[in-house]
């Protein structure tokens, strides 16, 4: 008989987890509620992570593992770079879409310090699949760009700001509406368009 290594409980505790928080909202969701999904204790829960917020963090970062996955394959697929890039966005507007009632923003704004480091590496891996895909496009002749990486890092730091700029959004780390984050979505595809538009050869 098979016997669940710690690996695949904890994996199973995940999924249990992100399948409450993305239907119900992940502080409505309690730990009781995903002990009775598992067919467990609480106590089984708390083997593997100390409280909720421990969870909430390790379903963020296993679900952000999958995000960066679907970007760098389209970094490793190139056909256009230009469409590769706005495919990007795409993809960042799919994964909040799907998993907004994570409270991703919220619990950012809550382990502030803890995260900061998992925030910096997410930034630094999204610059260097950025920088794949003009790279490809400067091979391909349909990109003309001196330095890929720089121009990588502003593209990055440009579309992730705009989040702070739309109106009636001044405090940053708030989880925003449906209608602010259409509005981010759509300025972040302005922006790449004048990037793109910058960085075409001639």
């Amino acid at each position: 008989m098979h016997t669940e290594s710690k690996d695949e409980m904890r994996d199973k505790i995940l999924d249990a987890a992100l399948k409450r928080f993305t239907h119900y909202g992940a502080s409505k969701t309690t730990m009781n509620e995903i002990a009775d999904d598992l067919h467990c204790s609480k106590a089984s829960l708390y083997y593997y992570f100390p409280d909720k917020k421990a969870m909430h963090i390790a379903v963020l970062q296993k679900i952000g593992e999958a995000y960066f996955r679907d970007m760098e394959k389209e970094a490793e697929n190139v056909t256009s770079a230009s469409q590769a890039l706005f495919k990007i966005v795409d993809i960042r507007k799919l994964f909040i879409s799907k998993f907004c009632r994570l409270e991703i923003f919220q619990l950012l704004k809550d382990v502030k310090n803890t995260f900061l480091e998992e925030k910096k590496k997410g930034m630094q891996r999204e610059i260097e699949l950025h920088t794949k895909i003009i790279i490809a496009g400067n091979e391909s002749g349909e990109f003309n760009v001196e330095n890929p990486k720089q121009v990588a890092e502003l593209l990055v730091q440009a579309s992730a700001g705009l989040r702070f700029a739309v109106p009636d959004h001044v405090t940053d780390d708030m989880d925003i509406d449906d209608e602010m984050f259409e509005l981010v979505i759509e300025k972040q595809k302005q922006l790449l368009t004048v990037f793109i538009n910058g960085i075409k050869a001639k």
